[in-house]
């Protein structure tokens, strides 16, 4: 609905006190925090002790307390910063049942949210795109009960798989309501974006020898934010576009363009030594969407890269788009961990094959969350128990027509949403930013086709963050223009 005049004043993004010097002030601050992240993982890196790590989570958690209530903004951008650190946590750091990271995430997260309210005031806008992350979560969480009912499994634990699955979700609407001042946005892209440079960076410490030795088939780079090579190899397709897009073209002080022609050099070696090829084909369609549809520089940029691609693209990965690997042998050489099995692009074949089968005794709402590898050893062509290779075929199996049609709904929201605020912007930071998020979405729907991407949560946090600045931000900008703009009430 359309707010008043009184409204648009309330809503409008605070600055912070004392002009031009209280931000440069504020910003020094931000940048000091951004420094002792770096610092921390500096040490964390040439000290991998427990006592080390346990350490450095007391320090963040004094330090996340201590911003949390004097500005939830600066919270919230460490604990995006901090995220791949969640695979350090122990899984039972309070000894009670349910509760784990997962757990005192989501708290810490509606703590902001609510904290966010009590400084500044409840937020009147209310989220599009947010209404459709809802709507999955619903869908999530009846297909939960539905396992229980269908497969007999314990209700608590398929409630607290789906909690686990759902929690960085939550980022979306706390980001939306707590970053409200444009300085609270760059933050917010200054960390999402070190912490993703630190994760590239350690994949390439972790698989650069391989490069060079001509191993990397048996050493596939992989990262804290997601162990898996297709995975991690997905994330960094979806966050390409994005750094190149930025790196490309002048968003504020030349320092951002430095900055982000540095990430977008470690994101896109890393994406090589993944060895991914969905994730190779998601990153390279949606540049080209990029360079055909928006910034026609970065035709150069695919020209050169296509015509140098001998001097930078290794061995193994010229005979990996190559083959094809044929699933053949008897089950016992189907093993969990063969490289035919988890790599192969026949195993993908395999399961779009199997999926009419799947789906065909429940197609409305799907055999329940988590039953995939049940249900492809009962219906599936090869009669193994698998994961799923494809988050349609995920999807389809799991929470049936019904499932796909939110999944692709959710997708068409966000990439309507994020293309539609690029083209509405003025400022270059938020259009290059909107346009460098709708094509990551569409780099993860094609990244989707080749394996299961939406189940691994935890590599969308710094997605979510920026779509939800990008979202806000945008709906700023109606409401001045004097667009309809929802709010509560």
């Amino acid at each position: 609905m359309s707010v008043s005049a009184g409204q648009q004043l309330d809503h409008a993004p605070s600055r912070a006190p004392g002009g031009g010097e209280g931000r440069r002030l504020a910003w020094a601050n931000e940048l000091f925090l951004v420094g002792i992240l770096l610092a921390a993982a500096g040490i964390g890196w040439a000290f991998p002790f427990k006592s080390v790590k346990f350490g450095l989570m007391a320090f963040f958690a004094v330090v996340m307390i201590v911003q949390a209530l004097q500005r939830p903004a600066v919270a919230l951008s460490l604990v995006i910063a901090g995220i791949p650190a969640m695979s350090l946590v122990p899984p039972d750091i309070i000894p009670i049942r349910g509760v784990n990271p997962e757990t005192i995430l989501v708290l810490f997260l509606l703590f902001l949210w609510g904290r966010a309210n009590q400084l500044y005031g409840k937020d009147g806008f209310r989220s599009f795109i947010a209404r459709f992350l809802l709507l999955y979560a619903l869908l999530i969480i009846v297909s939960a009960f539905r396992s229980w009912l269908i497969w007999k499994v314990s209700l608590f634990n398929i409630l607290a798989a789906a909690k686990n699955h759902l929690t960085y979700m939550v980022f979306y609407g706390t980001a939306y309501h707590v970053l409200r001042e444009r300085r609270d946005h760059r933050l917010a892209l200054l960390m999402s974006t070190a912490s993703l440079f630190l994760v590239s960076l350690q994949a390439i410490h972790m698989s650069w020898f391989a490069f060079f030795a001509g191993s990397l088939e048996r050493h596939r780079a992989g990262s804290m934010l997601a162990q898996q090579p297709n995975i991690f190899g997905g994330a960094l397709a979806m966050y390409l576009p994005l750094v190149i897009l930025l790196a490309i073209n002048r968003i504020g002080h030349r320092f951002w363009n430095l900055w982000f022609v540095t990430v977008a050099g470690a994101v896109g070696f890393a994406l090589i030594l993944t060895l991914s090829r969905g994730a190779w084909a998601g990153a390279a369609a949606a540049i080209a969407f990029l360079a055909v549809f928006w910034d026609r520089k970065l035709l150069v940029f695919l020209l050169i890269a296509a015509a140098s691609w001998q001097l930078w693209l290794p061995q193994e990965a010229v005979e990996r788009v190559k083959k094809t690997t044929q699933v053949e042998g008897s089950n016992a050489e189907l093993t969990a961990g063969d490289q035919v099995v988890e790599d192969s692009a026949q195993m993908r074949i395999e399961q779009y094959k199997s999926l009419p089968a799947m789906m065909r005794d429940h197609p409305v709402l799907g055999w329940g969350y988590k039953s995939y590898p049940d249900v492809f050893e009962k219906y599936g062509t090869l009669k193994r128990r698998k994961g799923a290779h494809t988050t349609y075929c995920l999807i389809g199996t799991e929470e049936g027509v019904i499932g796909l049609i939110v999944l692709l709904l959710v997708i068409g929201a966000i990439f309507v949403v994020a293309l539609r605020a690029a083209f509405a912007f003025e400022e270059p930071f938020y259009r290059q930013l909107a346009a460098g998020l709708a094509a990551g979405i569409l780099s993860m729907a094609i990244c989707m086709l080749a394996g299961s991407r939406f189940e691994s949560q935890i590599i969308y946090v710094w997605y979510w963050t920026l779509l939800a600045v990008v979202e806000r931000e945008y709906d700023l900008l109606r409401l001045a223009r004097g667009s309809g703009v929802r709010t509560a009430g």
